[in-house]
């Protein structure tokens, strides 16, 4: 196949009828018409010798071809953009772009609400899209351009990833008022263990960092477990009806302490080792004007110098020295 006698534009249609599953919707994202898209399709079908999609009562399924075909597709006309982007200056008040963010439930709680209000009083066009992998599958992303950032306490990706240091998490003990301990000011180990809890087991190094820190502490396999959760949505109204404790990062349970006045927290009896938050990005999109912007407003907002380190950890470090 002779990639001069290919309109590029089919694959834009291509990506479209992908994401959307229909060819009018698919027209509707591009500004085609229907019966455009249809003959879009057609071409391509022409030109792979395959239906590509079929219709089902899904929408239009992606055949196997169509498949193997969207990874790299999706990966060179985020290429194109990146270099249609290099040549201009993004332009936070006029910039339609959509954003995507890897992060966590936690990431979501704490930090979504004041990025995205922020955000939108100065550039009132974007869009934002949070997405919660693992890491090995945020770091594909990025690289093919389907994740802008990601954040979170994960460790440094790789050779090609920027990282910037935002600031330091560690845990607290989440309780009600109304409990047995909810009118101390603290609480001691053996207390904490005669307890009843909610082990909080998100997706992701948050829930890593706190098993390693209740095996230091020797009370990994000593806690009464009631409840294991996977996600941290109503876990406040669990711990107020209910009075069992929750172990969890000091930003989400002030978070959930911040909308209720039946709950309070204490620092947990045991020593914990403060583990860093980081956002970080591929190579590619290092000198990306949107992405430069959206790490400068994140770092702005949440960055917190280290009590423990110089200030080389507040640095961008990655594949080259650079600033962020």
């Amino acid at each position: 196949m002779n990639i001069n006698s290919i309109d590029l534009n089919l694959f834009l249609v291509f990506q479209a009828i992908h994401a959307t599953r229909s060819v009018s919707l698919a027209g509707e994202r591009l500004g085609m018409t229907q019966s455009a898209v249809s003959n879009a399709l057609k071409r391509m079908r022409e030109r792979f010798n395959d239906a590509l999609f079929v219709r089902s009562a899904d929408g239009m399924m992606p055949t196997p071809v169509a498949e193997r075909l969207i990874a790299p597709i999706e990966e060179g006309l985020a290429c194109l953009l990146q270099a249609v982007d290099q040549g201009r200056t993004f332009d936070a008040q006029t910039s339609g772009r959509t954003f995507r963010i890897a992060i966590n439930d936690i990431g979501q709680l704490v930090m979504m609400p004041e990025l995205l209000s922020v955000a939108r009083g100065i550039a009132p066009g974007l869009r934002f899209e949070t997405v919660d992998v693992s890491m090995a599958e945020a770091r594909q992303r990025m690289l093919h351009g389907q994740i802008d950032i990601a954040v979170g306490s994960w460790e440094p990706m790789g050779p090609s990833f920027y990282q910037q240091r935002l600031f330091e998490e560690t845990f607290v003990v989440l309780m009600s008022k109304a409990s047995a301990l909810g009118s101390r000011g603290s609480i001691q180990l053996e207390d904490y263990l005669a307890a009843e809890h909610i082990a909080y087991r998100p997706h992701g190094t948050t829930d890593s960092q706190l098993q390693q820190t209740l095996h230091r502490a020797g009370a990994l396999d000593r806690r009464q477990v009631v409840l294991t959760a996977a996600h941290s949505l109503g876990l406040s109204s669990i711990v107020a009806a209910s009075g069992l404790l929750l172990t969890a990062p000091a930003r989400l349970a002030r978070a959930m302490v911040a909308s209720r006045t039946d709950l309070h927290t204490v620092d947990a009896p045991f020593e914990i080792t403060p583990f860093e938050i980081r956002q970080q990005w591929h190579e590619r999109f290092h000198q990306d004007s949107g992405n430069r912007w959206l790490r400068e407003l994140i770092f702005g907002l949440f960055h917190e110098r280290s009590h423990r380190a110089p200030a080389q950890g507040d640095q961008a470090v990655g594949a080259a020295p650079a600033n962020a």
